[in-house]
């Protein structure tokens, strides 16, 4: 869940320069550009949401160059763009990390719940003010008098004026600058507008980019405002005066509505941009804003989200006896991705821990199988007839993986032997060469199987049609690069072909023969 969270803010500050560059090309233009702004908000909740868990169906005329007749949206984006890869790269692995994630989802709903209160209470609030607000008519509009709030306009469904007592005492040109202002803000349905950003807002509260669009959508519309009124017929020398007039008395804050009184640092902003003249080659100028804005906004829409499970929901707990638990503990060695698998007991349950990564809680499903709650796997503890555990069945992904158990030494040389190769971030000696051959066997369709483990073996025979079909479309190899060594012993590599790229991480027996193998698909 937290890599995904990353992946949504990392989506979010996309769209929020992309919007950042519309607003200044329709600046150029002289038109609107709040809808941007609200436009940055949706699409930074609806992107993430759809690439992770939206697919479509190809259509029949495409059918014939894709290997299936739905794809989910994820799947044609670009790896290279996902947080995922650094993430996996630096920290993921870490304890720290990994318990952060395990909450992340429970922080998120404690967010959102309490934003959500704080937004009624204001609400309520807000209504509980008005009552002690005087009800008046000022320029013929009816308007609400306030001693310390004001202008702005208040309510959603039927919005009205509330002003400060002491604009009473203003020039009558101000007064309906300052009544043309906040009846302007109630035509174009701002307060609506206003609304509608913080309800989406809630959901994600704790997007950061999404409170800094909120504040620009803000700006956004009291810059649209102005633009209106002067467009009116209202002379700049007295509205500018009124906005003066207005910033150097701050309202009080009751919530975030539609008003003329803003921060003096964004008054001194608005009062450049209906002083500036229009520039030259405007048109040009907005056009190319525009294509940068675009880009970014596909820019958003590339990156690549996570893959999210919960396996959790497919599973029940059931209780079982602490001695029965401690039977488990040890370390199992999984020589497919030669990585070792370590148990201890933690009250009901017990915890895992992969080589070079954070620990996991695992929950009894039965009194040797086990279930774990944040990622999609299972474990099933193998006993014999004198009741000792010899191994266990880790299952994922639809594979079964069999881990025996190893004594203590052993377990200590092995981690030992890799915190070594971690620490030199070396290349073992022929793996890229081991990698050149294994791609171009792939491409050809004759794997060497030779030159792999048993559990290779059997997972190239049956994914092989179409791992070759899939890599003969990016042509063959240009360029080889080692990015280093990952936290589990794996010499990870970047390949360059004519059409396409891909992250691989490998790993080589003393022997030579390839016990482990991923590959992650770039554009």
């Amino acid at each position: 869940m937290l890599t995904w969270m990353i992946y949504a803010v990392s989506v979010s500050a996309v769209l929020s320069a992309a919007a950042l560059i519309a607003e200044h090309s329709a600046r150029q233009r002289r038109s609107s550009s709040r809808w941007f702004w609200l436009l940055a908000i949706v699409a930074s909740l609806v992107i993430p949401a759809a690439m992770t868990s939206v697919s479509i169906d190809v259509p029949a005329g495409l059918r014939p160059s894709v290997p299936q007749n739905v794809i989910a949206l994820h799947e044609i984006t670009s790896t290279h763009l996902s947080p995922a890869v650094w993430i996996e790269n630096h920290d993921r692995d870490s304890s720290t990390f990994q318990h952060v994630q395990f909450h992340a989802k429970d922080a998120w709903y404690v967010a959102s719940t309490l934003m959500i209160l704080v937004l009624l209470i204001t609400a309520a609030h807000l209504q509980w003010r008005k009552r002690q607000w005087t009800a008046a008519s000022v320029c013929g509009i009816p308007v609400y008098l306030s001693t310390d709030v004001g202008p702005a306009v208040v309510g959603l469904l039927r919005p009205r004026i509330v002003l400060p007592v002491w604009l009473l005492d203003s020039p009558p040109e101000q007064q309906a600058a300052v009544i043309a202002h906040e009846t302007s803000h109630i035509d174009a349905h701002d307060p609506m507008l206003l609304t509608i950003a913080l309800c989406l807002i809630a959901l994600m509260p704790w997007n950061l980019p999404l409170w800094w669009q909120l504040r620009r959508l803000r700006c956004a519309i009291e810059v649209d405002c102005d633009a209106r009124v002067l467009k009116a017929g209202h002379k700049v020398a007295v509205y500018g005066e009124t906005l003066i007039a207005v910033g150097e008395r701050q309202s009080r804050y009751i919530g975030s509505v539609a008003g003329m009184s803003e921060s003096r640092s964004f008054l001194e902003r608005r009062l450049k941009l209906m002083l500036r003249k229009p520039a030259k080659r405007k048109v040009l100028v907005a056009v190319l804003l525009g294509c940068m804005s675009i880009t970014l906004a596909a820019l958003a829409a590339q990156v690549s989200p996570p893959i999210m499970n919960d396996a959790s929901n497919e599973y029940t707990q059931v209780p079982v006896s602490a001695e029965i638990l401690d039977r488990y503990v040890g370390t199992y060695k999984d020589s497919y991705t030669s990585t070792l698998l370590t148990f201890r007991r933690e009250g009901d349950h017990l915890m895992s821990q992969r080589t070079g990564q954070g620990w996991i809680g695992k929950y009894p499903m039965s009194d040797t199988k086990f279930f774990a709650k944040v990622v999609e796997a299972t474990d099933t503890f193998v006993v014999d007839d004198q009741g000792q555990v010899t191994g266990l069945i880790h299952h994922q992904n639809g594979r079964d993986t069999t881990l025996p158990r190893i004594d203590a030494a052993e377990a200590e040389s092995i981690e030992a032997a890799l915190a070594a190769k971690v620490k030199s971030q070396a290349a073992t000696p022929g793996s890229e060469a081991a990698l050149r051959r294994h791609i171009d066997s792939l491409q050809s369709g004759h794997p060497r199987y030779s030159e792999m483990s048993a559990g290779l073996q059997d997972a190239t025979r049956e994914q092989l049609p179409r791992i070759t079909e899939y890599m003969n479309q990016w042509g063959p190899i240009e360029s080889v690069r080692f990015l280093g060594v990952g936290s589990q012993g794996w010499d990870i590599y970047q390949v360059t072909h004519a059409s396409g790229s891909a992250i691989w991480r490998i790993h080589l027996q003393n022997d030579g023969i390839i016990d482990g193998l991923l590959m992650q698909a770039g554009p």
